[in-house]
């Protein structure tokens, strides 16, 4: 599961294909979604987090780890990263363009 931490409306601007939206606020929030339950700590599924650089997530990804998840895992670099190398599997109305 890929998990974007970002706000909503930052979801919807520009995001990774197939990610689901959930704001970090809401692991501090104890609200958790379905899928969430359905992954947590199973050993062939992975919770793959991810906010707009790497610095962000990482609070988010040990928050996730405190409540228990074993499973979390922070992209590497976050969306800006990603979008720079792997541009045509992120998706929105305004994609930035890549710098290379």
């Amino acid at each position: 599961m890929l998990l974007d931490l970002r706000d909503p409306d930052e979801y919807e601007v520009w995001r990774i294909k197939e990610a689901l939206n959930y704001p970090a606020e809401n692991i501090s929030r104890d609200k958790v979604i379905p899928e969430l339950y359905r992954f947590k700590n199973k050993a062939d599924k992975l919770i793959i987090v991810y906010m707009g650089d790497e610095r962000k997530g990482c609070a988010a990804a040990n928050l996730f780890v405190e409540k228990g998840y074993d499973n979390v895992f922070l992209l590497s670099g976050g969306i800006e990263q990603f979008n720079e190398e792997f541009h045509h599997l992120v998706e929105g109305r305004d994609v930035p363009k890549p710098r290379c």
